[in-house]
């Protein structure tokens, strides 16, 4: 019984990657989102069959997912890229960062809890921790204009923004059950995470791609970079550090780095990471479990429209003084989508705490991944509408920086 449990599984798993990879092909061809058709058809697995997963293996591939897509993502950023944009997506992210915490935790507890009990404002600011990502695994497959700057600007932001929607929402956890007590060791255990994290990716990649430079096996460095990219995430969970800020950084220094046929590399990677999102993202529609209660349906209809003006209000302060017109700003705001960092956070906290405002909390980060993939594929789709000139870095830069130039 146990090996037919087994085979089933396996089969369902074989067959919801075929679809996942026919849906793929689909929308490249009819230059649609995949990541959005890829969870409808997972969702429409979850409706109409009784097919489950181990938590523990959806969890573990999601965590690798991660991974590899940060990996896969910073290693293809140019020095030049990053220094001209870096500025205002660092800008934009923590000006996002801040109004978010504070405005969507408000709004998330008056509309779904309304009693001031601090351990569950807690959760609410949790929650709003979490929304505060831009997922690159979304907005590098569906933003592919390179001629406007403001997208450069999003997919930095979006890689800059992904360490935090696991380092801050993971310590509001650990705040929440009683591991960190005082504001005191909230900043150290921080500050730690950070410096530690960056440190394992910055040495890692260092020793590892110095060696590289000189030594190229066709089969074996692909597989090993991998290795390598997961090894940097478990060392630095291990001593201290964040696993994701580790990649980030290995990911840099393996863009800057000369290797042997490094292209070749990236080319494997890419596909390697195209497998694992199709997986991932099929079970992930899986996992959504929208609850079909008018109440919260529209309670979170109206929370998500709010978090739609809080990060309009973040760009509209960030880019103030530049030359960017309302519907630059409006595509800047609509391109908001979550992913499978979200997705692992989600994981955590349903594994650490059950409580029934827990699942709410829950079933809001699940239901907000939906909306928020539906409307920056909406916007990324009419992409020509809102970015209709080549913005330059010019266009970004206050008119004051531009004076005193």
């Amino acid at each position: 019984m146990a090996e037919f449990t087994y085979m089933t599984e396996l089969s369902w798993l074989s067959l919801m990657l075929l679809l996942g990879v026919v849906v793929a092909l689909i929308a490249q061809k009819f230059r649609l989102p995949d990541i959005l058709l890829l969870l409808i058809i997972g969702t429409l697995f979850g409706q109409f069959t009784s097919v489950e997963f181990a938590p523990g293996f959806i969890a573990s591939l999601g965590t690798f997912a991660l991974v590899m897509i940060i990996f896969d993502s910073t290693s293809k950023f140019k020095p030049r890229e990053i220094s001209e944009v870096s500025p205002y997506a660092l800008k934009l992210f923590l000006v996002f960062f801040c109004i978010n915490l504070f405005a969507l935790t408000v709004f998330t507890h008056l509309l779904f809890n309304g009693v001031f009990i601090w351990r569950e404002v807690i959760l609410s600011m949790l929650f709003a921790a979490v929304m505060v990502e831009t997922s690159p695994d979304v907005v590098l497959s569906i933003l592919v204009n390179k001629a406007s700057k403001i997208v450069e600007v999003l997919e930095l932001e979006s890689i800059l923004n992904t360490p935090f929607t696991v380092i801050v929402p993971i310590m509001i956890l650990k705040l929440y059950m009683g591991v960190l007590q005082t504001a005191e060791l909230v900043a150290i255990s921080f500050l730690q995470e950070i410096m530690t994290g960056v440190g394992t990716g910055l040495v890692v990649g260092l020793v590892v791609f110095r060696f590289m430079k000189d030594v190229y096996m066709e089969k074996m460095c692909s597989l090993g970079v991998i290795a390598v990219a997961l090894i940097a995430y478990t060392l630095a969970g291990y001593i201290g550090g964040n696993g994701v800020l580790a990649v980030t950084t290995l990911g840099v220094v393996f863009g800057v780095s000369l290797i042997k046929e490094k292209e070749s590399l990236q080319q494997f990677i890419s596909i390697f990471t195209n497998f694992l999102k199709i997986v991932v993202f099929v079970l992930l529609g899986l996992l959504i479990q929208i609850p079909l209660d008018r109440d919260f349906l529209i309670k979170s209809i109206i929370l998500f429209a709010a978090y739609l003006f809080i990060r309009f209000a973040a760009v509209s302060i960030t880019f103030r003084s530049s030359d960017l017109n309302f519907r630059e700003k409006l595509f800047l705001s609509l391109n908001v989508s979550k992913g499978v960092a979200v997705a692992v956070v989600a994981f955590v906290v349903a594994a650490s705490v059950t409580t029934p405002y827990t699942k709410t909390i829950l079933n809001l980060i699940f239901v907000f991944l939906f909306y928020s993939i539906i409307v920056s594929s909406f916007a990324a789709k009419l992409s020509g509408f809102f970015l209709q000139r080549p913005t330059s870095i010019d266009e970004l830069r206050s008119r004051r920086k531009r004076m005193n130039a």
